[in-house]
Parts: C-alpha cells; sequence; structure tokens
C-alpha cells in the first residue's frame, strides 16, 4: 500500500537516532554506553550499536522496543552507573503510561502497528490475547472416580464440577488470565469428552497429559508434534515426554533422601500451533508429567513477574512462526511450581523447530 499524500514513511535512521538519544540523553547528567544497555537488555554491544548505526540501521524486533521503552519510561531505571530493567509488576500507572507513549513513538518510527506486539497495553497482551475475538476453550482431563472424592459425584449434595477436574490449579490461573486478557470473547472450561463440534473449531487450549484427556490425545496426534508422552513403569501416575527422533526422554527428578520434600523438579511442556479443526484459529498444550509440570507450562507466561521477558524471548525465537514448543525444566519449591525463565538455558530442556538441546 502506497503511503499517504504527504505522510512520509517510517525511517530506520529516525529510529536509529531516537534509540541513541535515548541511551545518551534521557536524563540530564547521564549518558550510558552501549555496553550498559546491553548488560541491562542482556544483549551484546555489537547488537545496541547495529541499533543505533544511522549508516545502516538494523531495527530491533518490536519486543526489544518495548524493553526499551520499559527501560527510559522511569528514572528508577538508573542504578548507579547501571541500568535495570524493571519488571511491569513494579512500575507505577504514571510509569506505564509514559511506557505505552514511548513505546508507541518508537513503533512508529519503526512501521510496526502496535496490533502486531505481544504485550503493548491497549491492544493484544501477548500469546494468551486471541485478537479476532473468536471464542475459547479450556480443555481439561477427568480425574477416575476413585481418585476424586466424593464431592465429584454428581449424586452429591455437595457436588462440585471442579473435584472431578484434572489440573485445577492450572485452568483457575489460566482461566483468570485469558478472561481478563479477552475480555470480549467466549471463554469456556470443559472436560474433553464434553467438546462440541464448535468447541472443536475454537482457540482451543488443553491442559493436562493424555491419560485423563482424550480431546489432548487426538489433537496431539492430529497436531504431530515431535514430542510425545509415555507410560514408563518407574514413574506412576505420569507419563515421561519423549522425542520422537530418537526416544530421548525427559525425566523428573525425586528426592529419595528427603521424603518431605520428594517431588523438586517437574518437567513441562508449551507448545503452539494451528488448530488442525480449523486452521485460522490456534491449539496450545499446556502439559506436564505431573501437576506442577502442568502449573508451571500455564505460568510460563501468566506469572507477573517472568510473562513479559519470556514472552519477549518467544517474539524474538519464533518471530514470524505459527508453530513452536518447548519442553521445560520445571523447578518445585516446597510443593509450588517455580516459574520457568525461558532466557536461562537451564529451563529449556528442548525447543522446536529447531530441535535444540539444552540439557
Amino acid at each position: 500500500m502506497e503511503p499517504r499524500q504527504g505522510v512520509q514513511p517510517p525511517s530506520p535512521v529516525e529510529l536509529a537516532r531516537r534509540l541513541r538519544e535515548l541511551r545518551t540523553s534521557r536524563w540530564p547528567g547521564t549518558r550510558f554506553t552501549q555496553r550498559t544497555l546491553g548488560i541491562a537488555l542482556e544483549v551484546s554491544p555489537a547488537l545496541v550499536s547495529s541499533w543505533e548505526n544511522t549508516s545502516d540501521p538494523v531495527p530491533p524486533p518490536p519486543n526489544r522496543l518495548l524493553q526499551y521503552a520499559t527501560l527510559f519510561a522511569t528514572r528508577r531505571s538508573v542504578h548507579g552507573d547501571r541500568l535495570r530493567l524493571l519488571p511491569e509488576s513494579d512500575l507505577t500507572p504514571e510509569e506505564l503510561a509514559t511506557r505505552d507513549r514511548l513505546h508507541g513513538q518508537l513503533l512508529l518510527l519503526r512501521g510496526t502497528s502496535t496490533d502486531a506486539v505481544p504485550g503493548q497495553r491497549g491492544g493484544p497482551r501477548g500469546t494468551w490475547h486471541f485478537p479476532d475475538g473468536a471464542p475459547v476453550r479450556l480443555v481439561c482431563g477427568r480425574v477416575p472416580p476413585e481418585s476424586a472424592g466424593g464431592y465429584a459425584d454428581p449424586s452429591s449434595p455437595n457436588h462440585t464440577r471442579l473435584h472431578a477436574m484434572a489440573d485445577p490449579d492450572a485452568l483457575i490461573e489460566l482461566f483468570g488470565h485469558i478472561r481478563m486478557t479477552n475480555p470480549d470473547s467466549d471463554v469456556r472450561f470443559m472436560f474433553g469428552d464434553e467438546m462440541t463440534e464448535d468447541d472443536q473449531t475454537a482457540h482451543v487450549v488443553l491442559l493436562g497429559g493424555l491419560r485423563l484427556n482424550p480431546a489432548a490425545r487426538y489433537f496431539a496426534r492430529a497436531g504431530q508434534i515431535p514430542v510425545r508422552q509415555v507410560e514408563e513403569s518407574r514413574y506412576s501416575n505420569g507419563e515421561v515426554f519423549q522425542l520422537e527422533r530418537d526416544g530421548r526422554q525427559f525425566l523428573p527428578t525425586f528426592l529419595s533422601d528427603d521424603p518431605t520434600l520428594g517431588l523438586i523438579e517437574d518437567v513441562g511442556l508449551f507448545a503452539r500451533m494451528p488448530n488442525p479443526n480449523f486452521a485460522e484459529r490456534t491449539l496450545t498444550l499446556c502439559n506436564g508429567m505431573y501437576s506442577r509440570g502442568v502449573v508451571g507450562a500455564v505460568r510460563t507466561l501468566t506469572d507477573a513477574q517472568l510473562r513479559d521477558r519470556n514472552e519477549a524471548y518467544l517474539a524474538e525465537r519464533f518471530a514470524g512462526l505459527d508453530e513452536y514448543g518447548l519442553v521445560l525444566r520445571v523447578r518445585v519449591a516446597l510443593g509450588r511450581a517455580v516459574t520457568p525463565d525461558l532466557a536461562s538455558d537451564h529451563y529449556r530442556l528442548h525447543v522446536w523447530p529447531s530441535g535444540e538441546d539444552t540439557a
């Protein structure tokens, strides 16, 4: 599309100048080196230099511009002679408003619409925002009657549907987040065996493993992901993640000498791909060997402290891809899942489509 009459197209040179200006003269009396900025953004000084190079500029990806805007939205980012990137949850409403204005300015210079940027307040808000407004269905497994307890029995006067749902911790965490991020969408949760024809063509989110969820078994087969779950005699009540290509397995860690702690590392899986029943919609898998692995996979992109950082990793690593996934190490501290930090090799056990193995 041709630019409108009298409207200048975005200029990478102007963006490079603006980025340099932010670094060198954002606040009176402050001037930071490219190395200092690179440390704050966790990139090399050479990469910062390429972004500021007015002779041959390389525009940063949108998620990096969000980091720039966050960093330079508040002087509280200055810590002595260093810069630090504050989490969004630490920013005041005034700082958030400044961040959003600055981010919008940088995106305009880059020629990127805010509609395309994960994490932009007031627009799409990351992986869990579905901008088409289509229905979203969170699909859970059904706990066997012998394990669910009396309240799961429909004949009980105190029947509670959630008592029969596998992975309720992950469900509650994600359901609230998706409702908040998609306030105008029809968002529901259900058992896998309750899905109707219309549900199967929505944005589908599968929670938990294959054993208790027939929908997860169907979609996992239809989606043809390179990781499958298999029963392993050494582990009860959980299925091991195994690579299709070579049979490599990713295993949990138990402390046999301290039964109070027990499970200290679970394995989680996060995968996103087109819905095989309707390619215009998405299919997302949040799975784990045990329940803490499922919670860890969910909290990767809901945790207020880490979701922006993890969204930035996904945006940079999988830019332009509509199908990708990660097998994750999920630490368990005193019974609670610790959110994986995707920027750390420690938490990424396997990534596709690159085939990266870090463990």
